[in-house]
C-alpha cells in the first residue's frame, strides 16, 4: 500500500496546475461583452483533461484500500494526531464563520425576483453550515476514541450540508446563461456529496474506503482549482465574469470542507491503516 501514501500529496499538488488552467479558462474562455462562453476555447478542454487524468491517477492510488472493507472505523480513521485535529478545527471554524456570514448576506441582500422559498432555503443552508462546522470540530475529537452511536451521527451533518450546498448552488445557477462558467464548480459539489456520503457509509453501511479516498481526492482538486482559479483570474486583472459575493463564499466553503477531507484522506492513506496480518497458529511439539 506504499503507493497509496502518495494520494493526499497528489490531490493537493495537482491543485496547482488546476488553479492555473481554471484561471486561464476564466480569462480567455468568455466574451467580455456578454460574459458568454467562446466557442472553441481550448482552455476548457485542457482543464477537463487535467481533471480526468487526475481522476484516473486517484483511482489507481486508491485501489489498494479496497482490502480494508472489513477494517473497523477506529483502525481506519482513528487518530490522536494533533495535525489532524488542527486541520479539522480549522475546517470547522471556517464553516462556522462562513455560515454566519452567509446568513448575514442572505438577510441584507435583496435579490430581484427571488422567491420566498429560495430565501428560506438559503437561511436553512446557513444554519446547517454553522452546525456542520461545530460537528467537524467534535468529530475530530471523537476519532481519537471508540466511536459511539452519538459520535457516529456527527458524520451525517456534513453529508446533509453537502447536499444542501449542491442544491443551493444549482438553484442559483441553473437558469443563468453563464452556466458554463459554473459547470466545474457544480461537478466539484457532486464529488463533495459523494465524499461525505462514503465517510458516513463507513459507520452506517458497507464500508468502501477506496471510494472515500477517491472522491475525497477528486473533491479537493476540483474545489480548490475552481475557486482558486477564479481568485487568480481577478489577481491577473481579468474579472470579466460577474460572480456574486454569495457565489464566491459558497465556493470558499467547499474548499473549507475539503480541508477536513484532506485530513481524513491523510489518515486513511497513512501506514497505520494497513490491515493487520491474520494470526496463523503454529503447531506445538507433542
Amino acid at each position: 500500500m506504499n503507493r497509496t501514501k502518495a494520494l493526499p500529496v497528489a490531490a493537493v499538488a495537482l491543485c496547482v496546475p488546476g488553479v492555473a488552467l481554471r484561471a486561464l479558462h476564466v480569462l480567455h474562455g468568455f466574451d467580455i461583452a456578454n460574459n458568454l462562453p467562446i466557442a472553441g476555447d481550448p482552455w476548457v478542454w485542457y482543464l477537463a483533461g487535467l481533471l480526468a487524468a487526475s481522476a484516473v491517477v486517484y483511482a489507481v492510488l486508491a485501489a489498494p484500500l479496497r482490502r480494508l472493507k472489513k477494517t473497523p472505523f477506529e483502525q481506519i480513521l482513528g487518530t490522536q494526531s494533533p495535525g489532524f485535529r488542527m486541520a479539522a478545527v480549522i475546517a470547522g471554524l471556517l464553516l462556522f464563520a462562513g455560515g454566519l456570514f452567509y446568513l448575514y448576506l442572505t438577510i441584507t441582500t435583496v435579490e430581484e425576483d427571488a422567491a420566498g422559498w429560495a430565501r428560506a432555503l438559503e437561511i436553512v443552508y446557513s444554519a446547517v453550515t454553522v452546525l456542520c462546522g461545530v460537528c467537524m470540530i467534535v468529530l475530530a475529537k471523537a476519532q481519537g476514541s471508540p466511536i459511539t452511536e452519538k459520535s457516529a451521527m456527527l458524520t451525517l451533518v456534513p453529508l446533509l450540508w453537502s447536499c444542501l450546498h449542491l442544491l443551493v448552488n444549482y438553484r442559483m445557477t441553473c437558469v443563468d446563461p453563464k452556466l458554463a462558467s459554473f459547470a466545474f464548480g457544480l461537478v466539484a459539489d457532486v464529488m463533495l456529496v459523494l465524499a461525505f456520503y462514503h465517510l458516513a457509509r463507513l459507520l452506517y453501511g458497507k464500508p468502501r474506503p477506496a471510494a472515500l479516498a477517491f472522491f475525497s481526492a477528486v473533491s479537493i482538486t476540483m474545489s480548490a482549482s475552481d475557486i482558486g482559479g477564479i481568485g487568480l483570474s481577478y489577481l491577473m486583472g481579468g474579472g470579466t465574469l460577474d460572480w456574486s459575493a454569495k457565489m464566491l463564499l459558497r465556493g470558499s466553503l467547499s474548499v473549507a470542507a475539503c480541508v477536513l477531507l484532506a485530513a481524513e484522506l491523510a489518515i486513511l492513506c497513512s501506514s497505520h491503516a494497513a490491515p493487520a496480518q491474520e494470526h496463523i497458529p503454529t503447531a506445538q511439539p507433542e
